[in-house]
């Protein structure tokens, strides 16, 4: 089974141990049970986020919005000093140096971080180490970050001379309001795992040795309640956020959905009788 062409990711199921070969190895998917799982695969450069690691998300996010069994997809990084030191500067010269080939990374970008963002499925950012500039932005494209005590948070964008674009900026201040965000962009400050709690960055903080507990911990929880309610959520969030008659209207379905739902009436049966109620997502 092969993936999508212009992926650039390799799929490894391990419930069924099922293989996919890969264009780059920058960029590993896994399936573990009912969790999606993207590796930022370049622990040599600090999982710096290159133009093909960029293009090639949203396949994997498609891949995983496909398969019924992904109940949650958690974004991490390979090796323990980082999740992503940021857009790899390297190809700069090659990929941002004019404003075509800027445009160009931007879409990559854009798309990358949206797909995420837009995902109808639970999105964790597992934070180890370094989070900066890009791997932030790709990070606060998910629904939830949870970071290990030695991880650092950073956009340094105003220490390079690089604008931070609208989209970038209006998705900081979404999930974290805007003085939060302008002193994260004014200062281009490093808050450890404990100043980002406090500011709402992450959303909780563990050991580095419990750190995959507390993952799997979440991934659990998410796997055990009923898809159809976390989309409705989902969905209630998105639309409270853009104020928008389309995404009320998707929320009001969603949640019309879950009321007519399989899953709906497993959940009254499961109570009454004392259990824990086996959702399908129907």
């Amino acid at each position: 089974m092969l993936s999508p062409a212009g992926c650039g990711l390799r799929l490894r199921r391990f419930s069924t141990l099922v293989f996919r070969p890969s264009m780059t190895s920058k960029l590993i998917a896994e399936i573990h049970g009912s969790t999606g799982t993207l590796v930022l695969n370049a622990p040599e450069r600090r999982n710096a986020l290159s133009l093909d690691m960029w293009q090639a998300i949203p396949g994997l996010v498609e891949q995983f919005e496909r398969d019924p069994a992904v109940r949650s997809i958690v974004v991490r990084g390979a090796g323990g000093e980082a999740f992503a030191a940021g857009a790899d500067i390297s190809e700069f010269e090659a990929n941002r140096a004019t404003d075509e080939s800027a445009k160009t990374y931007d879409v990559a970008t854009g798309r990358a971080t949206l797909s995420l963002a837009n995902c109808s499925k639970p999105v964790i950012a597992a934070v180890k180490g370094i989070c900066f500039g890009g791997g932030m932005a790709l990070a606060m494209a998910c629904d939830m970050r949870l970071a290990s005590d030695n991880s650092r948070f950073c956009i340094p964008a105003a220490k390079l001379g690089i604008g931070y674009g609208f989209a970038g900026a209006a998705a900081l201040v979404a999930k974290l309001g805007p003085s939060c965000t302008a002193e994260m962009l004014f200062t281009a400050k490093i808050y450890n795992a404990h100043e980002a709690l406090m500011r709402g960055i992450i959303q909780a903080v563990a050991p580095v040795a419990d750190f995959d507990n507390i993952v799997t911990g979440y991934t659990t929880m998410l796997a055990q309640n009923a898809p159809l309610s976390i989309l409705a959520s989902k969905k209630a969030i998105r639309a409270a956020l853009s104020c928008t008659d389309h995404d009320r209207a998707e929320a009001d379905s969603a949640v019309a959905a879950c009321m007519a739902s399989a899953d709906y009436a497993e959940g009254r049966k499961a109570f009454l009788e004392k259990r824990k109620p086996a959702f399908q997502g129907k």
